[in-house]
C-alpha cells in the first residue's frame, strides 16, 4: 500500500470552483459532496491553482463571523457574499501523480494537509484528502 502511485487512490474528477465564487456556494459544494476541500482555481483558467478552501477555512471564518460585539447573523450574511478569493490561502502543498502513498501521508501528517492537489508535471489532474488514505488503508 506504501508504494502505491497516489494516482491509484487519488480522485480525478476533483471539484473545482472560480475564485470569484461566493463562500455561501461553496460551503454548499463541500456539505453537498461531504468532502473536506475544493481546489480554487482563476477564473479564467481552471488549470491556473490558486489555492484550497478547506472546511477547517470554513469554520475559521464563520469564527471570525461570530466574534463578540457584532450582529452575528448580519455578519455571517455579509461573508457568505464574499469570493473564495478573498479567503482562501495561496500557499498549498502538492503531489505528482507518481509520488508513493507514503509521501502523501508524510505530507498530510507534517502539513496538516485536508486537501492536496495532485499534478502531473504542470497540469492538474486530481485531488487527494486524507480520507483517500484511510480507504486505502482499510480496503
Amino acid at each position: 500500500m506504501l508504494n502505491l502511485p497516489v494516482s491509484d487512490i487519488m480522485n480525478d474528477h476533483p471539484i473545482k470552483v472560480k475564485a470569484d465564487v461566493a463562500i455561501r456556494d461553496v460551503a454548499h459544494l463541500l456539505m453537498r459532496y461531504r468532502i473536506n476541500g475544493i481546489l480554487v482555481v482563476a477564473p479564467d483558467n481552471d488549470q491556473q491553482l490558486m489555492g484550497v478552501f478547506t472546511t477547517l477555512d470554513f469554520i475559521n471564518l464563520m469564527d471570525l463571523g461570530l466574534a463578540p460585539g457584532s450582529q452575528k447573523m448580519q455578519a455571517l450574511n455579509v461573508l457568505s457574499r464574499r469570493p473564495v478569493s478573498e479567503f482562501v490561502n495561496p500557499q498549498f502543498v502538492c503531489l505528482q501523480h507518481n509520488d508513493t502513498t507514503a509521501k502523501a501521508i508524510a505530507i498530510i501528517h507534517k502539513q496538516d494537509a485536508l486537501t492536496i492537489p495532485v499534478y502531473d508535471g504542470e497540469k492538474l489532474v486530481g485531488v487527494l484528502g486524507r480520507h483517500d488514505i484511510i480507504n486505502i488503508a482499510f480496503a
